[in-house]
């Protein structure tokens, strides 16, 4: 098969094709958005309650919650991937993205705890913050900017937040950078579908 010289419309043309196909993927991915900002947001309310009410054990839920949401993100990876018939360049930077996102994640939480549980809360809304405004800003979505800017804006107040209100702001934080946008995103996909 020979490589077909393109013109210019024509290189545009499959450039503005690929950049849809990412977008379309990635809000089809807003899936995960949507189930790690509700995944927190519940865990996060769950122990705040639980240390309302003095539960010493409260922190459980999210020994619990996380490695479950772990095991169907790398499920519905594998679905994702099997249905993807293209993989751009877009695509590529968005998985080291998210990729070093994960990694971050588990160095703070693994590591992060020695510092006490402040310093992980704040680190954790500064990569909720960078992943989502660097998502937005290479997919030209600005309510994942805005997400971001807001999940960043959460991290400086939660400085001054006791540790147990640190998971109210986080809730803040999950559904503006998060669950806001993921639904968007979806709904954005869904309309896309429909024409």
């Amino acid at each position: 098969m020979e490589d077909k010289q393109l013109n210019p419309n024509e290189s545009i043309q499959l450039i503005e094709q690929m950049i849809r196909s990412t977008k379309n993927k990635l809000a089809d991915d807003g899936v995960l958005l949507i189930f790690w900002g509700w995944l927190v947001v519940v865990s996060a309310l769950v122990n705040y309650v639980g240390l309302q009410f003095q539960y010493e054990n409260s922190g459980l839920v999210w020994a619990i919650l996380m490695p479950v949401g772990g095991i169907f993100s790398a499920l519905y990876g594998r679905y994702q991937n099997k249905q993807r018939n293209v993989k751009t360049a877009l695509d590529g930077y968005l998985s080291y993205l998210w990729a070093g996102f994960g990694i971050a994640l588990v160095i703070t939480l693994v590591c992060g705890f020695s510092y006490g549980i402040k310093p992980v809360y704040f680190s954790l809304m500064i990569l909720y913050g960078l992943a989502t405004f660097v998502s937005g800003g290479l997919l030209g979505f600005k309510p994942l900017i805005y997400g971001g800017i807001a999940s960043f804006i959460c991290a400086v107040v939660s400085i001054f937040l006791s540790e147990m209100d640190q998971l109210l702001i986080i809730i803040i934080a999950l559904l503006a950078s998060y669950i806001i946008p993921g639904h968007l995103l979806r709904s954005k996909f869904k309309s896309q579908q429909n024409v």
